[in-house]
């Protein structure tokens, strides 16, 4: 003979176990992708743009180094053993710098010395805007 029991049924919270711990696992994701897009946005350097014709018209002093080496400044042909003379006779203690991008770094790295040993104490480099 059968007793009938009165059979409660435990609720087994078990499953639920593996849904929280994911959801804990994609909340630290998603913590640590914020700070890292935070750290990126940090670090990035967004480069000043400008027109040429800008600064000629301030009477800003303006150096251009051309791909096969020949400097000029104030659109004046300057030999590479006068720059210094020339740099040194300048009025403003400003100058932008425009070199052609087949140049290598070792001829802009030698004008940029000269540059630092003048009295130059601003020195704007002018590059494209690829957008």
């Amino acid at each position: 003979m059968k007793l009938k029991t009165d059979y409660k049924k435990n609720i087994n919270d078990d499953n639920l176990l593996p849904l929280v711990n994911i959801i804990f696992l994609l909340l630290i994701f998603f913590m640590l992708a914020g700070v890292i897009a935070k750290q990126k946005e940090l670090h990035d350097v967004q480069l000043s743009v400008a027109q040429l014709d800008e600064y000629i018209e301030q009477g800003t002093n303006v150096l251009f180094i051309q791909k096969d080496g020949t400097i000029f400044v104030n659109n004046q042909t300057v030999n590479f053993s006068d720059l210094k003379r020339t740099i040194l006779k300048l009025d403003k203690e400003e100058l932008i710098l425009a070199a052609d991008a087949t140049i290598d770094s070792s001829g802009l790295q030698k004008v940029l010395l000269i540059l630092t040993e003048s009295k130059i104490k601003n020195i704007t480099l002018i590059t494209n805007d690829d957008s």
